[in-house]
């Protein structure tokens, strides 16, 4: 019985993932029903407080995006790079870091994807090189980010163990750093050199290779870098509540006086910078709802409800068995609880429905939380299968043709960096728990 409920939850998501959008979040509820009626488990828990902070987080990253603070990013990261164009096979990495850790999410390197290509271009450096390395760097700093969806969700099931989000981002924000430049460092001699690429060669001759127009920073209203501003104090706001529980207000309690929890935290200040981009810096509310940041939300938002809860169901009807089976071999070796997570945030696509999926399974199995910390940078696997929508746009904006996606499909330009990037991530996680 337990194959034929994996083999519902494995169908579930591999349909899932072939019909794209929400596709995945439909068929997780399509599982959950069949395991539900058809099989006799107990539905479990939904994940609503992840995902009612996914919805926070969007709204306010859909009000920045509407008041121009994205494009004021994109501006400085531009005038960044140009300044340096030699060594932007490295810059190129770290920019796309550090405005995912500001921003809250990895789209925003699509901003920037047109800027590294024309850059690197110009400079004779093969484009795929810092494209690569800015693409998979992007992602890895969700890891980081402490209001994205996959560090929320995090937080959310180490809590109870006395884990608080500082703890988390003390970890994951140096150890991706060493991953991100470890990835820039390995796409420093990757493939030919631009001149000698024969598909960039031929791309001249028919007059293919031509930069499209990148955006103009002139013109944008002073109020742009009031709503940055305002975002990163909201987040800085959050770090410090989440740091000193001292500063929240308490009531009486089961266990004493009670601070309010940081997931109500999270989701009072990321609507309470929402409201105040939109009175002072302008954002437009029709254009916060209509625009694809607050749809991507919405696609996680679904995508999380059905997988989560679906895969929640199963785990919980069969963790007697799991436990029985698994639990001496993952404490003999924690790090193969850490493929396990790869392979899955390769399947789910996403960092914070593979947070939301297995990391209390991981806890049910007994590893402590500051493995699960260690191991967190797992869960940016999705850049395995060259379909996800940062990939996708990659190649298709690198006008050179050096960004490819392979015949075998896996030997695509992002699973190098990618795979150097995760490994020295968790390897620092590991090394820096034990120098705790």
């Amino acid at each position: 019985m337990v194959y034929l409920q994996l083999l519902v939850v494995l169908g579930a998501i591999f349909i899932g993932v072939r019909m794209g959008g929400i596709g995945l979040g439909v068929t997780g509820g399509a599982g959950l029903f069949i395991l539900t009626f058809g099989f006799g488990l107990k539905p479990g828990h939904a994940p609503i407080d992840v995902i009612l902070i996914i919805i926070s987080v969007i709204t306010a990253s859909a009000a920045l995006q509407s008041a121009r603070g994205l494009d004021y990013m994109v501006a400085l990261a531009a005038r960044f790079l140009r300044r340096s164009p030699r060594h932007i096979v490295l810059l190129a990495p770290l920019v796309g870091w550090l405005s995912t850790f500001l921003a809250g999410t990895g789209f925003i390197a699509l901003a920037l994807m047109p800027i590294v290509v024309e850059v690197a271009e110009k400079t004779g450096i093969r484009p795929e090189r810092p494209l690569a390395g800015l693409t998979v760097a992007s992602q890895n700093a969700i890891v980081a980010c402490p209001v994205s969806a996959a560090t929320v969700a995090l937080a959310a099931v180490l809590a109870p163990h006395g884990v608080a989000l500082t703890d988390i981002i003390m970890i994951s924000i140096p150890a991706t750093l060493l991953g991100t430049l470890a990835g820039g460092l390995t796409m420093l001699r990757y493939g030919r050199e631009l001149a000698d690429d024969p598909v960039y060669r031929q791309r001249l001759a028919d007059g293919l290779a031509r930069p499209d127009p990148t955006a103009d920073a002139q013109g944008l209203p002073r109020t742009a870098a009031w709503s940055v501003y305002g975002f990163l104090a909201t987040v800085a706001l959050i770090v410090l509540l989440a740091a000193l529980p001292q500063l929240r207000p308490a009531w009486p309690g089961a266990h004493g006086m009670e601070p309010v929890a940081m997931v109500d935290v999270i989701q009072m200040c990321m609507l309470g910078y929402a409201a105040l981009a939109v009175m002072v810096c302008k954002a437009d509310l029709h254009a916060m709802a209509a625009g694809g940041m607050f749809r991507s939300g919405a696609v996680a938002a679904v995508t999380i409800l059905g997988a989560a809860w679906m895969s929640d169901a199963f785990i919980q009807a069969n963790l007697p068995l799991f436990q029985h089976n698994i639990v001496s071999i993952v404490h003999a070796a924690p790090w193969l609880f850490a493929c396990a997570v790869f392979t899955m945030a390769v399947i789910l696509f996403s960092q914070g429905a593979t947070t939301k999926v297995m990391m209390p399974l991981g806890v049910s199995l007994g590893l402590a939380p500051p493995l699960l910390i260690a191991i967190y940078p797992a869960v940016v696997g999705v850049y395995v299968l060259p379909s996800y929508p940062s990939i996708i746009a990659a190649v298709e904006m690198d006008y050179t043709g050096t960004t490819r996606i392979g015949r075998w499909v896996f030997n695509h330009s992002f699973i190098l960096p990618g795979l150097v990037t995760t490994t020295v991530s968790i390897a620092a996680g590991f090394a820096l728990q034990a120098l705790r």
